[in-house]
């Protein structure tokens, strides 16, 4: 599913964090899901494009390794040992979401630090430094269990719009450049120290979804076995008094963009919107938002195809087709 944007967006991300990190290792999901918003037709050729795609980037960083989700039974036990202290865990969450893949992925990196970042993520800020700068922070805050960069090309007042995760609200931290303090971690970019991780918390519970939620997953064809990969990590990060700290970092710092949908529009625009990023040429209506608004794309006929009932319909029809 994200071949369209991995094409231009992985080349991207290497050249925003490359000076930073010691190898960037791409994990692919190679697990086919036959119904639901995960659905994709021609898998095959997609996968074959995205292994062509990955190479090409990899001839210009060598340090790039690739690494397909590993499904055999010994891997899914040291991954589930290591996270939840059982022997299996679901491969997919409640709503179809990759469950299973994302712990992998922070497992097979072997390192302390781990920078998780899905693979639509765009940064902005030019930093050489926030690696570091996140590396610090964590190490003078013994409560702080996952840092990320800045959401979204700041304010002069440093505001930011849209955040809070079930009753959550960022507060300001004190530092030295613009940051902010959650209770709520976002699967789709952070950074975790994994070995405060294994002092601290141990494990993560498996906690099961609702009724209502457990419901939606039968209709749906999803495993009804489990919530959310960030909503059990929240959840536990809330009871062990642990947060996550989104920080700017030293100048130019850094930040970062979340397509929130998909279009012909976003995709046809996609190198021009990086463009945008890359050199800071943002409007101001975008500034503080972690997502990308209408201010730098128009996506109302996006967000119209996305209305729940709309998605819910979709995924019914993929349902019952499969």
């Amino acid at each position: 599913m994200d071949l369209r944007h991995i094409e231009h967006l992985l080349p991207h991300q290497i050249r925003a964090l490359s000076g930073m990190v010691d190898r960037f290792v791409v994990t692919i999901d190679t697990h086919q899901s036959r119904s639901g918003r995960y659905r994709v037709s021609n898998f095959d050729e997609n996968l074959a494009r995205m292994r062509q795609v990955i190479s090409e980037a990899g001839k210009s960083y060598p340090q790039l390794e690739v690494a397909d989700v590993d499904y055999s039974e010994q891997m899914q036990r040291e991954v589930a040992q290591y996270f939840f202290g059982v022997d299996s865990i679901p491969v997919k969450a409640w709503d179809g979401g990759p469950f299973y893949a994302y712990f992998f992925g922070l497992y097979i990196a072997k390192a302390q630090y781990v920078f998780h970042i899905d693979g639509d993520i765009m940064f902005g800020g030019g930093s050489t430094s926030w690696i570091r700068d996140a590396i610090a922070c964590m190490e003078e805050r013994p409560e702080v269990l996952v840092t990320a960069p800045f959401p979204g090309p700041p304010r002069a007042d440093a505001a930011i719009f849209g955040h809070g995760f079930e009753g959550t609200s960022p507060s300001k931290e004190p530092m030295q450049y613009p940051a902010y303090r959650h209770s709520s971690v976002s699967t789709r970019i952070f950074m975790i120290d994994l070995n405060r991780f294994k002092s601290r918390l141990g494990v993560l519970p498996l906690t099961a979804p609702s009724p209502l939620q457990r419901l939606k997953s039968k209709l749906l064809g999803n495993p009804p076995h489990v919530r959310e990969a960030e909503a059990l990590m929240t959840r536990t990060m809330q009871t062990s008094n642990l947060f996550r700290i989104d920080l700017l970092g030293e100048a130019p710092g850094l930040w970062s963009l979340h397509p929130p949908f998909r279009s012909e529009a976003f995709y046809q625009r996609l190198p021009e919107l990086i463009q945008a990023v890359e050199t800071g040429n943002v409007p101001q209506g975008q500034l503080g938002h972690y997502d990308l608004n209408d201010s730098m794309i128009d996506w109302t006929s996006a967000r119209e195809a996305n209305r729940w009932h709309r998605r819910y319909l979709r995924m019914l029809r993929h349902r019952l087709a499969s």
